[in-house]
């Protein structure tokens, strides 16, 4: 594997570069051959001086080289002060198992430079001295405990970046062989087909040739009974299949909203906290992290809506809803979208005659407009427009139309436009994107009874369209939305009445996360387990006003433990909530019928969260 084939490198490089302009911390990413994949923040002091004199630079070639084989002697990361009088450090990115490239970071000191022995250095190889000093007053003082946090970061960033590299391309490897399985299947029923036409052909012929009509009916037989059992393992592997790719799926949902919990989670800290505020700059920066990571989580998102649709497991509530409303709504979160081509979204265009109400989804119908919306903006020219129009479709139906006056698409794709993944050449450019929206729409459309078109003309612009039916039932209000300020929300709970709190987490990174959140609101306690068998334990022992549960814990797992703090009187009344990176259908379902009285998924959101345990605790008895 090659780490420039598995790390998103454009992404890196400006995560990497936010993250010196926060920190003032130099990070370079290499692969083993040596290239440089990222480099941001490098000191003057080096690159001017210690990297240009023979007599420093043979210095920094032997920290270099001392850094590089501790990572090959399986270190996990190596600190190191090179003879110049800086600080160096490293560790390797090892992706499945397999040591692929090396982080580094350093040029720093973990105390005050002494002045009068650089000014000796300076002398010793003829630098000019006052500017040497210069470079070297810019140089950054960090702690040890600072320099681990700092590469506990970048671990975590990179692997989990790498990872869905993997688990793209093992997704796109279960489909190819799923689409094998499938073309198998259909050539099984062809032939069995053809079986019975031979057979019909035997009972015409049973007057002429009785005996031999016999023989006939005989061989026939035996070999539908083979096709029967050739036809019976073929369904048996495609559900094989298809039961391999929803186990891979629910993993990698897992491994994956795993460490983005601990990046959003303690980026919302960051954010909201009001104990030790940020800056304007600052803040800045941490919703630009937030920014990624919930790309990332969109991203996850996308791909597993999408394998639940082809697996048939996606679920939808049909149902008439207000169209003025749902055009609203979409209008509303368009013009909210950030742009970088200076776009701009025009008002709804209604015809006169347009029913008020259609028969949908109202949050999938939405997601299908949005991500209509989003992309017309993402692929306009700059300084383009978005048209919108709403109009009475064909046989019944209400037309959405969107519209934009961009590049337009050339025929030559257009037969592409809905294969998943396929971007159409714009995985090239800085627009982001999976290739999985578009598919996504069409699959949700069309289960809702509904069709999806499009017209283009390259250098004119494309407009899309989305029919559903129209309705004249009541109206089904659509769903609640619920948005709160995090930190307003901190202030509220934190000038709430002492709560004791329990949370059994197995995941040091988790376990972290929920300290520092606890730490904003002095009236909760927080105790903590690592297993279910001692959380359960200490339920009993310290009576908490609401324990909160992971799923995936060593030994007995969160829904087998809640079972027996049900079925003990001593803390069936204690409220218990599920938080777990295993959001399955399946698995949600199970934990909200085991007794659950929320289930909320991670990455955390920390608004939600806390409005659930105060709910919960306020309920609960004393």
């Amino acid at each position: 594997m090659k780490l420039s084939e598995l790390l998103p490198v454009a992404h890196l490089q400006r995560l990497c570069e936010e993250f010196t302009a926060l920190t003032g911390a130099v990070t370079a990413v290499l692969d083993l051959e040596g290239n440089i994949l990222v480099a941001t923040g490098w000191q003057d002091v080096c690159t001017r001086f210690h990297r240009v004199h023979p007599g420093t630079v043979s210095r920094c070639h032997e920290s270099d080289t001392e850094l590089a084989a501790s990572l090959d002697r399986g270190q996990p990361y190596k600190v190191y002060k090179c003879r110049n009088g800086l600080v160096d450090a490293a560790m390797p990115i090892v992706v499945g198992g397999q040591h692929v490239g090396n982080f580094f970071t350093g040029q720093f000191f973990f105390d005050q430079p002494d002045a009068d022995a650089f000014r000796a250095q300076a002398r010793q190889f003829g630098f000019p001295e006052e500017d040497y000093l210069a470079a070297l007053k810019r140089v950054p003082v960090f702690s040890e405990d600072r320099v681990r946090l700092m590469m506990g970061f970048f671990t975590l960033v990179t692997n989990m970046i790498a990872s869905m590299g993997i688990a793209n391309e093992e997704l796109r490897l279960q489909g190819e062989e799923l689409a094998h399985t499938n073309t198998t299947l259909a050539a099984e029923v062809a032939e069995r087909k053809r079986a019975e036409e031979e057979l019909q052909r035997a009972h015409d012929e049973l007057e002429e040739r009785v005996l031999e009509r016999t023989r006939s009916l005989r061989d026939a037989l035996a070999k539908l009974e083979r096709h029967q059992d050739e036809l019976r393992i073929a369904k048996e592997t495609a559900e094989s299949a298809n039961r391999a790719k929803s186990d891979f799926l629910s993993s990698m949902s897992h491994e994956l909203r795993t460490p983005l919990n601990a990046i959003l989670g303690f980026a919302q800290i960051l954010d909201s906290a009001f104990s030790t505020p940020l800056d304007d700059k600052q803040r800045f920066r941490v919703q630009q992290i937030m920014k990624g990571g919930n790309h990332l989580l969109s991203l996850i998102n996308e791909v597993l809506d999408l394998a639940r649709i082809e697996s048939g497991v996606q679920t939808l509530s049909v149902e008439p809803i207000e169209t003025k409303a749902l055009m609203t709504e979409v209008l509303e979160l368009t013009r909210a979208f950030p742009t970088r081509r200076n776009t701009a979204v025009q008002d709804w265009k209604v015809a006169d005659n347009l029913a008020d109400r259609v028969r949908a989804d109202y949050m999938r119908l939405k997601q299908a407009l949005l991500n209509l919306t989003s992309n017309a903006l993402k692929y306009n020219r700059d300084g383009g427009t978005v048209y919108l129009a709403a109009e009475a479709g064909n046989g019944g139906s209400v037309r959405f139309v969107v519209s934009d006056d961009g590049p337009g698409i050339p025929p030559e794709k257009h037969s592409q436009l809905f294969q998943p993944f396929n971007r159409l050449g714009a995985e090239t450019t800085e627009i982001e994107g999976t290739g999985v929206g578009l598919t996504i729409t069409k699959r949700m459309v069309e289960a809702m009874d509904g069709r999806i078109g499009f017209e283009t003309e390259v250098g004119r612009g494309t407009t899309f369209w989305v029919e559903v039916p129209a309705s004249h039932d009541p109206l089904a209000a659509p769903p609640d939305a619920v948005e709160d300020d995090t930190r307003d929300v901190l202030r509220v709970v934190a000038a709430g009445v002492p709560r004791r709190l329990l949370y059994v987490e197995d995941n040091p990174a988790n376990l972290q996360l929920m300290r520092e959140l606890m730490a904003e609101l002095p009236n909760f306690t927080l105790a903590s387990a690592p297993t279910a068998e001692i959380g359960i334990e200490m339920a009993v022992t310290t009576q908490p006003d609401v324990i909160v549960l992971d799923i995936n814990l060593p030994g007995m797992n969160g829904i087998e433990a809640l079972g027996l703090l049900k079925a003990d009187p001593r803390t069936s009344r204690i409220p218990v909530i599920a938080l777990s990176a295993n959001v399955t259908p399946s698995v949600v379902r199970r934990g909200l019928e085991a007794g659950f009285l929320h289930y909320l998924a991670k990455p955390l959101d920390i608004s939600l969260f806390l409005r659930v345990v105060v709910e919960l605790s306020s309920s609960s008895p004393a």
